[in-house]
């Protein structure tokens, strides 16, 4: 989808250096997808507060790598 939008150059260059992006459009599309993620995991630990889970990070981590066959 083609738009035009009147964007801070300084921001987009600085968006650019930080993602690691080649272009604007990568750095812009980046930076959506990583603020729609942060939003998700937001409403998660929202959905979680108060609940009685509780959290090892360290055996979350190793259950990643396993599931990832990245062994322990």
């Amino acid at each position: 989808m083609r738009t035009t939008v009147d964007l801070d150059r300084s921001l987009l260059e600085r968006a650019k250096k930080a993602l690691g992006t080649a272009t604007y459009r990568e750095a812009i599309t980046r930076a959506l997808e990583e603020a729609v993620s942060r939003a998700d995991l937001r409403r998660l630990l929202d959905q979680l507060e108060g609940s009685d889970a509780t959290w090892d990070l360290d055996a979350l981590l190793s259950y990643r790598r396993l599931e990832h066959g990245h062994g322990p």
